[in-house]
């Protein structure tokens, strides 16, 4: 790990406890806002949506005779 790598911690499903996960060198080119991260006790790799986990609003919509809203 270098001292470039960005860490956080999420739910891990594998470990089923919360745990520290590092982002791998990213080779699609996202950068910083690559959704690609690694839990470091046992390797299981989660894709994050960023733009939920950055605040980005979504519109919701109501769809006509439906009772449940449907995100837009």
């Amino acid at each position: 790990m270098t001292d470039a790598t960005r860490e956080t911690t999420y739910q891990c499903p594998t470990c089923r406890r919360l745990e520290l996960f590092v982002q791998p060198q990213c080779e699609e080119g996202h950068g910083e806002g690559c959704p690609d991260w690694a839990c470091v006790i046992c390797g299981t790799a989660l894709f994050v949506d960023t733009s939920f986990a950055d605040g980005e609003q979504v519109e919701v919509e109501r769809v006509r005779g439906s009772k449940a809203p449907r995100v837009a």
